[in-house]
This record gives C-alpha cells, sequence and structure tokens, in this order.
C-alpha cells in the first residue's frame, strides 16, 4: 500500500490530475476504403480492416501495439491479367497510410500481410490481412485523436507455378483515395498505475522448421515480481513460464515456413501490459533460388549463344534440388552460308545436388529449329526438332550471392527428323559431341 501511495505523490508532483487502477478497455474500430492504383494492372483495391484499440488510451502505459485483422480484395480484371502474365498465386502486403489530428499531429503507416492464396479466372480474390497498430495512435497529452486512412500501398508478389515472380522484384503501386476516411476516435487520459510493465529485449533463438525458442528481460511493478509469463503466438497464450526468473520458453507444434506473430506478457493480476510484437517465420524444408542464365554451346568450330533463367527447389536435408531451366529462343550459325533459328522447350524438369560447394544440373530439352537458311533460301520446318540431355558442373566453391558461376558440361546432340530436303545438311553441321559452357547468376526475388 506505501509503494502505491508513493507512485501517486509522484503522478500528482507532475500535473496529471487522476491516478486510477483501472485498465485502459479496448474497442473495435474498422474502416473500409477503396484506392485506385498507379499500376494498370492492379487497377483498384478494396481493404477493410479492424482492430481492438485501447480507448480511452492513456498518457502512461502507453497504449499497445493492437492486432489488425480484415481483408483485401483485388478486382477480377486484375487476377485475370495476372494470370496471362503467367501467375498461379499471390500474396505480399498492403500499407495503410495514417493521419492523427487532434491533440497533435502525426503521419504514420500500417503495414498489413496478405496470405497466399491461388488465383481463379474471372474472379474478385479477396486476401485475408493482418498487422499491428502504430505506436502513434496514442498521446502524449490529455485530449481526443482522430485516425484517418489517408492513402495506401501494395506490395504484390505474384508467382508463377514454378514459385518465379512474374514481375521481378514484384508489383509495387501506390494507390489513392478520393477522400480520406475517418478510422478511429481516441480519447487520451491520465497515468494509471502499472502491475506489470511490459516484458522487453524480446530475443529469438533456435529457429527451426516447427519451433521458435524466446527469451526476455524479467520484468516488475508495483505488485513486485510477476507469477511467470505467458507466450502469446497470434495472440493466443500458447507456452507460460512459472517463476519471475524464468525468461526463457521454447513454441513447439508449429508450421514450417510460416509466419507467426509472438509477443509476451506477465501473468499477475490482470492489468499486465503485453510486449512489442515481432512476427517470426519458421524455416522450411526447402530453399528456393532464381537464377540468370548465359552461356553457349560449341558446334563444329563455331557455337550458339544462349540465355535462360532457372529457378531451383533446393531439398536442404538431402541436398538435391528440382529446377525449371528455361531457354530463349536464339540464332545459329550454320557454317559459313547458313543460319538457323533455335528453340527450346524443357521435356521433363531439371535435377541435381549441392554438395560439398558443387552445383550439378541436368537439363533434358526438346530443340525445334523452325526455320533454316541456307544462302538465300529460307525453309519452314515446324517439326525439325531433337531431343538433347544436357549435364553441367561447377567448381568447388557454387554461391547463391549474386555471384556468377561457371558450370560446364559436355553433351552428344542427336540427330534432327522431320527437317524435310535440308534433314541431312542440317545433321552433317549441328549433330553429335559438343561441349556447353554457362553461368547462373542468382538474382533478388
Amino acid at each position: 500500500m506505501r509503494t502505491r501511495r508513493m507512485a501517486a505523490a509522484v503522478v500528482v508532483a507532475v500535473g496529471v490530475a487522476v491516478v486510477t487502477a483501472v485498465p485502459a478497455v479496448a474497442q473495435v474500430m474498422s474502416v473500409e476504403v477503396t484506392g485506385q492504383c498507379a499500376d494498370p494492372v492492379v487497377g483498384s483495391v478494396r481493404v477493410a480492416a479492424s482492430a481492438d484499440v485501447e480507448n480511452p488510451a492513456l498518457i502512461s502505459p502507453g497504449a499497445e501495439m493492437r492486432r489488425i485483422t480484415g481483408a483485401a480484395t483485388l478486382p477480377a480484371a486484375a487476377v485475370d491479367a495476372l494470370i496471362a502474365r503467367g501467375a498461379t498465386t499471390i500474396e505480399g502486403q498492403v500499407s495503410l497510410k495514417v493521419a492523427v489530428t487532434g491533440t497533435y499531429s502525426v503521419q504514420g503507416v500500417n503495414t498489413l500481410h496478405m496470405t497466399k492464396a491461388p488465383l481463379v479466372p474471372g474472379q474478385d480474390l479477396t486476401l485475408p490481412v493482418v498487422g499491428y497498430t502504430a505506436p502513434v495512435y496514442s498521446s502524449y497529452l490529455v485530449g481526443t485523436n482522430y485516425v484517418d486512412v489517408t492513402g495506401l500501398s501494395l506490395n504484390l508478389s505474384a508467382r508463377r507455378a514454378d514459385t518465379s515472380q512474374v514481375v521481378r522484384g514484384g508489383l509495387n503501386t501506390q494507390c489513392t483515395l478520393a477522400e480520406p476516411r475517418r478510422w478511429m476516435t481516441i480519447r487520451t487520459d491520465s497515468i494509471i498505475a502499472e502491475y506489470h510493465p511490459a516484458p522487453r529485449n524480446l530475443k529469438f533463438t533456435n529457429v527451426t522448421t516447427d519451433s521458435i525458442t524466446v527469451s526476455w528481460d524479467p520484468t516488475r511493478g508495483l505488485m513486485g515480481p510477476p507469477l511467470g509469463y505467458d507466450i502469446l503466438v497470434d495472440e493466443v497464450a500458447t507456452v507460460r513460464v512459472i517463476g519471475p526468473s524464468n525468461t526463457t520458453g521454447t513454441i513447439t507444434g508449429l508450421k514450417p515456413n510460416t509466419t507467426y506473430y509472438v509477443r509476451v506478457k506477465a501473468i499477475d493480476m490482470g492489468g499486465e501490459r503485453r510486449s512489442e510484437v515481432f512476427p517470426i517465420r519458421t524455416k522450411d524444408f526447402f530453399a528456393y533460388h532464381y537464377f540468370d542464365v548465359s552461356g553457349a554451346i560449341g558446334i563444329r568450330g563455331t557455337h550458339v549463344d544462349i540465355l535462360g533463367e532457372q529457378t531451383t527447389k533446393l531439398e536442404l536435408a538431402p541436398s538435391t534440388h528440382t529446377s525449371n531451366l528455361t531457354f530463349a529462343p536464339t540464332q545459329a550459325r550454320l557454317g559459313t552460308y547458313g543460319s538457323a533459328r533455335v528453340e527450346f522447350t524443357p521435356v521433363a524438369p531439371a535435377t541435381g545436388t549441392y554438395q560439398a560447394g558443387v552445383f550439378t544440373v541436368t537439363t533434358r530439352q526438346k530443340v525445334t529449329v523452325p526455320r533454316i537458311t541456307i544462302g538465300n533460301r529460307t525453309y519452314l520446318t515446324p517439326n525439325c526438332s531433337t531431343v538433347v540431355s544436357l549435364p553441367l558442373t561447377s567448381g568447388p566453391d557454387f554461391k547463391f550471392n549474386g555471384t556468377p558461376n561457371r558450370l560446364n558440361g559436355s553433351l552428344t546432340i542427336p540427330p534432327f527428323r522431320n527437317c524435310g530436303q535440308v534433314t541431312s545438311t542440317l545433321n552433317q553441321w549441328v549433330s553429335g559431341t559438343s561441349t556447353a559452357e554457362f553461368d547462373l547468376t542468382t538474382y533478388a526475388d
């Protein structure tokens, strides 16, 4: 009791009118906005968001970060445009720009994460979103504040079936509102007695495919140390640690490659404050890498320049991978007076290993030569093709950091078929044993 009287005396000394032991209550506040986006592929987006913010808020302790949930809707036209580019799934984030006015003025941003979902032609796509309020909502002055949504932005990751993005770096666009929309009206009251402050200095270690270890600094409030702590995962108390000096716990039973929002609070009399919230992603069984490919295949004293891309799904435990290696069409010289257009189609996924720093990949490609020019005459040969197996091996220090990696290999080009009257001439120039040399360079996804 003496401790509380001393705390009250300090509060009065700084000029705050009232000290109460009643914590701020939660009030659900919602908003819905539609933004017209600068990127014509997106067109527009509709966002509905809701949060159970503290109202009234308090000068001290400051307002907690509260969970925001809702949905973001892309129109069917945007879905169809993304599918036309080869996308099969989409995920990303939407950021709400907010303006706080009242006892003070400040700008802020709330970033909401959008869960991954498949694209369905001809249908609007509604994705759940989740995030947390920023600390700008609460005031350092007694009075009323207003929170308006003034704009939004999108960062969308539209991916093909092989997980590569249809647009490198994602689709990033600003979206404007016809007018600001009022989200919250929050009254700020005076300081209250704080039973237990929020635990601080959260640290995350031993992040695996299904577990996360969390540690924090002990907290102590007006009533002394707490009975223990709860670790909250997505606002659900998941792990309870008993004892005020026990400040480490491990969350288990999680899904791989999944983002969880983690925070900690003390256990005591109901006036405990929750810590900041941290999004933590569990590890995956796989690693995904994306490469630019450039190189050449040597043919009878000349060479064919080839460009392409490779998407690699590396299984971490056995260090084997499955890849999608695609080559762009190119032009090949045939001796000194001929040329041919060359097109490539993967016959099956490429496979290989990554062991002891050495990266290998073997791809089988259908090679089609739809047009051949000999002298001044051009022959159309749409069915002229063969299937080539191309094995490539790197040196002992393959890197995934944007440095070009040289891979070499040798291959046999089988005879082409269905090339009409130029079949024998073409095979005389290109079939047989050849060498290949390629550079694989990772790029940021």
